[in-house]
């Protein structure tokens, strides 16, 4: 193999590793139709994902196609031709976690249209353009058994561990911790940033091991599946083996608590009481024999893990004192933890009552829902000018006003469950989260130092 052709396949390599769409281009009938499709690649050949639209019929009736992989701008790109294979419904084919891993986006896709079917692209030939460095020709390449071989060995398309581990963590909602802690710690009398160092990283490891056991706890229940959204998708997608996925939430949970212990010995048996709290109650969120989060008690204990515990525990460390007044000043950053985790139960109704669970979503239904998550966000900001106005807040603390447009984009789509955007409504809810949060957390800090 010469060496413009293992240039260009390494080309090929990062455009088929860097992208999630390919724009795939059929015919049959006497019709040609291009489309854009979810893509993953595995030694080689590109599995996508057609409901039964024109690209489909087209497909099935001419198994010869057309592709490209770009990302708007002519810089390095790539165009090809290939032979189709239908495989079968997205449901039956193990295959359809080969996209997935590239592309989660696909999954309420998949779920929402009926027959979707899963496709295997065998590359023919490949025309690989790459303007990125010295300026180079467009290469045709020959996709023969042999360069086949090399995207097998030599330039595999397999997810690095440490982004596995990271994305088993669930980092999205890592600022459900950061927004209590930081306010706590920034409401006690005294402050030392080496104290909050350490509380911020003994909070995130306990938070990240949590996560990870509860994604094995509701993966073991059988509560998730390929149609489930809300997990980190690692057990799922067949990233991780259930038990090196246990021994990491573990690992991830001891470190947590190692750090804690030595913050209760350093400042106070108190804090080892708001981590042990803590700790229980994300773990029998999911754990049996309690599983609160299908009892509808999991709205209740996520409140006050990640609103008032938190923000409580943070005070203590730096002042070495009881203070109710910081559990209740963290009462709206804990009503939108509440959304963020309302956000992923309302998309999942359909899926925790077939799977027999009961979340307050499903009890109160679509519209109740709705109505729900309205006076959740409302409550936040209701609740931050209640205690501007009492006085326990600075009236920089206003400054969350700021965030009300992307509350009010929120809430129109929980009143619009029909749309595409209402199936990311949790993740949307976690950046409100974290603006609201930043926000708050800049006008206690700015009446504090001012």
């Amino acid at each position: 193999m010469g060496a413009m052709v293992s240039e260009a396949l390494r080309a090929a390599w990062k455009v088929l590793r860097d992208h999630k769409t390919l724009t795939l281009v059929s015919s049959g009938e006497g019709q040609v139709w291009a489309g854009k499709v979810y893509y993953g690649v595995k030694d080689g050949y590109l599995y996508v994902a057609l409901e039964q639209g024109r690209n489909y019929r087209n497909v099935v009736a001419n198994p010869r196609v057309f592709f490209v992989i770009e990302h708007g701008v002519p810089d390095r790109f790539i165009q090809g031709e290939g032979i189709a294979e239908r495989l079968g419904p997205i449901e039956e084919r193990p295959e359809r976690h080969i996209i997935f891993r590239n592309a989660f986006e696909l999954v309420p896709f998949a779920k929402s249209f009926p027959g979707v079917e899963v496709f295997r692209i065998r590359p023919t030939r490949i025309y690989v353009s790459d303007y990125t460095g010295d300026w180079k020709p467009r290469a045709e390449v020959e996709v023969t058994d042999e360069v086949l071989r090399v995207f097998q060995t030599d330039l595999p398309f397999g997810i690095p561990w440490w982004k596995v581990l990271w994305q088993a963590t669930r980092p999205f909602a890592f600022t459900v911790t950061l927004v209590p802690v930081l306010l706590g710690a920034l409401l006690a009398p005294t402050f030392s940033w080496g104290w909050l160092g350490l509380t911020l990283a003994a909070a995130l490891l306990l938070h990240a091991g949590v996560n990870v056991l509860s994604d094995n706890f509701d993966y073991r229940r059988g509560a998730d599946t390929w149609r489930v959204l809300g997990s980190s998708r690692v057990l799922v997608d067949g990233l991780m083996g259930v038990t090196e996925h246990l021994l990491w939430g573990l690992l991830l949970l001891g470190l947590g608590c190692a750090l804690g212990i030595a913050l209760a010995g350093l400042r106070g048996l108190p804090v080892l009481g708001f981590g042990l709290a803590g700790v229980l109650l994300g773990l029998f969120y999911t754990a049996p024999p309690l599983g609160l989060k299908y009892r509808a008690l999991g709205d209740v204990a996520v409140f006050l893990a990640f609103g008032p515990l938190m923000a409580m525990g943070a005070y203590f460390v730096q002042a070495q004192e009881l203070s109710w007044r910081a559990g209740v000043l963290a009462v709206p950053a804990g009503l939108l933890t509440i959304g963020i985790l309302h956000g992923n139960n309302f998309r999942d109704i359909l899926e925790d009552r077939k799977a027999g669970y009961t979340t307050v979503a499903g009890l109160l239904g679509p519209r109740g829902s709705s109505l729900y998550y309205l006076l959740l966000v409302a409550g936040a900001y209701g609740a931050t000018a209640a205690f501007v106005a009492a006085g326990w807040l600075s009236p920089w603390c206003l400054m969350v006003l700021a965030t009300l447009p992307y509350a009010w984009r929120n809430v129109r789509i929980a009143f619009r469950p029909a749309r595409v955007a209402f199936t990311w409504l949790d993740l949307l809810t976690a950046q409100l989260h974290l603006l609201f949060g930043l926000a708050l957390v800049a006008g206690v800090a700015i009446g504090r130092w001012s």
